[in-house]
């Protein structure tokens, strides 16, 4: 039996299919007698070029150890299967069970936006904070201004 890694790409507005589509992978595999080093549901991610007017798609990701058999029915369950946008399938030298590099970057980046957007959160809370604030200060101000007009002309014709 040989390694192979299987990465796929899955249509955005049915991602949800994601994780029956890999315990249907999982399941062909172990059926055949092969092994599963590694299963991954990476997530959505943007694609560097639009496929079927997409920008963005669920990645999959595979690592097995199975006979060609197997990958037969893998790529004609690929062939049949609408959701599935992109699928690639390469042969390795080895067995890879550590999490890829792609699941890596891809939470990564999603603490980074999800960091971002709470940033982004509080810089408006403190400028809405700060509009309040200069609102509730202004006020006072403009009747001290009224007052000290009003009390000015009161001087004036005092004399």
């Amino acid at each position: 039996m040989r390694n192979y890694e299987i990465v796929f790409l899955v249509h955005p507005d049915q991602s949800d299919q994601m994780s029956s589509i890999i315990s249907k992978l999982d399941k062909l595999i172990k059926d055949s007698g092969g092994n599963v080093h590694r299963s991954e549901n990476i997530g959505n991610r943007k694609l560097a070029y639009p496929i079927q007017d997409q920008f963005k798609a669920s990645y999959g990701l595979l690592n097995v150890e199975c006979n060609l058999q197997a990958i037969d029915e893998v790529k004609n369950s690929f062939k049949f299967n609408d959701s599935i946008i992109r699928n690639i399938i390469l042969s390795t030298k080895k067995a890879h069970s550590e999490p890829s590099i792609l699941l890596a970057q891809t939470k990564e980046d999603n603490e980074k936006d999800s960091y971002q957007e709470a940033r982004e959160a509080a810089n408006k809370a403190v400028d809405q904070e700060a509009i309040e604030a200069s609102n509730k200060t202004e006020k006072p101000k403009e009747i001290s201004k009224i007052t000290d007009v009003s009390s000015k002309e009161e001087s004036k014709e005092e004399e």
